[in-house]
């Protein structure tokens, strides 16, 4: 998937940057997970699921957090938060225990938290503003990094900082763009090692006015595609920089109004060039190897196409279909679904419309419901392995959240338990421990198990 986001990452902020975990005496309340569950709320029609008394959940401990200002990331058995008030400061700790493994200072006006690999936490630095026109006449107006920097994820220490926003992150190496004095136009790919930053490659920009890498979940991500605004398209091995084929990509229109669009995504070898005009929206596959076109199909815009592990579901304004991916035949069709969000496990997070309120888990080959999630928030896992917990507000309204689990096969659900009430987005999980940014300002960890 060309973008994102979802931006599911992280939360921020905090107090003092030595305000210690705090234990609360005996059993309280925590936080929320990731993929699956349900609501007492009123979700899930699934099969008499047991309901036990919701409980306050063991919270394991916590620190002082300020949403909004910093954000969090967990990895391994660690987590690492950016920024607390009046600190600009970057802390690891235990995952289980809230021990402080270290803290450093942060990189200047570092605001989030970019990718954790090869013992490596990849950070943003030199924030800036750019502000330019495009071609449809429309002002655009975005925050860009012009560096990255990168800290051993053990000690806190800088390992070292390049020109350059991080692009992607492909095994031990990272995909940098340097950016024009304007911030409308990449001047340089340059791939790095991500322990000593040390160039792998690097190649010039070449007027590229678009590009994209395989974002989609357990993508390989071998492949830069870039395109020119004339349509020019080239292919680049992001192993050792070769160019392995390039050509003119047909039709590639100027918008001419606000909401027409071109837009690329590339799902494994797979190139899908989604260009809308005129409330029409035209989606065109090709081999990324040779560009050849493999089929093309059309619908009302505004819409959108996405890797969804076996299938490619394309997005439009009456619902979300599954298509073949060599052949562009529709495999099933979910009417009225805004967005379906590819996980592990061949699984998709499907939103019933274009608010998102509410959500179901549904199996990506067929297009099956899995399990209705109702308003349920599912917990973010940055694995995507489709962690089974989900959050919702009891029914009667107060400062607690419901956490439940499901069983991904069968769409059976379980309670868990309570946790005090979170901030939008604001947990991620691993296995059965849940870390939130709650409503309360604290960064705290719950055994959900």
């Amino acid at each position: 998937m060309a973008v994102i986001e979802l931006g599911l990452v992280h939360s921020g902020g905090g107090e003092e940057a030595d305000d210690p975990p705090r234990r609360p005496p005996g059993r309280r309340d925590l936080r929320r997970v990731l993929v699956a569950a349900v609501t007492a709320l009123c979700v899930l029609t699934v099969t008499g699921s047991a309901r036990p008394d919701p409980r306050g959940l063991p919270q394991l401990w916590s620190i002082a957090y300020e949403q909004g200002t910093g954000a969090f990331m967990l990895n391994g058995d660690s987590v690492y938060v950016l920024t607390q008030p009046g600190a600009d400061q970057l802390a690891a700790y235990d995952l289980r225990t809230g021990a402080k493994r270290w803290s450093r200072p942060s990189p200047d006006e570092a605001s989030w938290l970019s990718e954790i690999a090869a013992g490596a936490l990849l950070l943003p630095a030199g924030m800036a503003t750019a502000e330019y026109q495009e071609a449809d006449g429309s002002t655009v107006t975005r925050d860009l990094s012009r560096d990255t920097a990168a800290v051993d994820a053990a000690t806190g220490r800088q390992l070292w900082r390049q020109a350059g926003e991080l692009i992607t992150v492909a095994g031990d190496r990272a995909l940098l763009g340097e950016w024009n004095a304007d911030g409308d136009e990449i001047t340089t790919f340059r791939v790095v090692r991500v322990r000593d930053g040390g160039t792998v490659w690097s190649r010039p920009g070449r007027d590229v006015d678009s590009w994209v890498i395989d974002t989609a979940v357990g993508a390989t991500r071998d492949r830069l595609v870039t395109l020119t605004a004339g349509g020019r398209a080239e292919v680049v091995d992001l192993a050792d920089g070769s160019l392995l084929t390039t050509g003119n990509l047909p039709d590639v229109p100027q918008p001419r109004q606000q909401d027409d669009y071109t837009a690329m995504t590339l799902d494994g070898r797979q190139l899908y060039l989604d260009r809308s005009r005129d409330g029409r929206m035209t989606v065109t596959a090709f081999d990324t190897e040779t560009l050849r076109q493999l089929w093309q199909t059309a619908r009302a815009a505004p819409g959108g196409i996405y890797g969804c592990g076996p299938v490619v579901c394309v997005t439009g304004p009456d619902g979300t279909e599954g298509r073949d991916r060599r052949t562009g035949r529709p495999r099933w069709r979910i009417p009225g679904a805004a967005n379906a969000f590819p996980l592990r496990n061949g699984l998709l997070l499907v939103d019933d419309d274009e608010t998102g309120a509410r959500h179901r888990l549904v199996d990506s080959a067929t297009g099956r419901q899995i399990a209705d999630l109702g308003t349920a928030a599912p917990v973010w896992d940055f694995r995507l392995d489709g962690t089974p917990y989900v959050l919702a507000h009891p029914r009667t309204p107060g400062d607690l959240m419901l956490i439940s689990r499901v069983d991904q096969r069968t769409g059976e659900t379980l309670l868990r338990g309570t946790i005090p009430a979170v901030q939008d987005f604001g947990c991620q999980s691993k296995d059965a421990l849940v870390v939130c940014a709650t409503r309360d300002s604290r960064l705290t960890v719950t055994d959900v198990g």
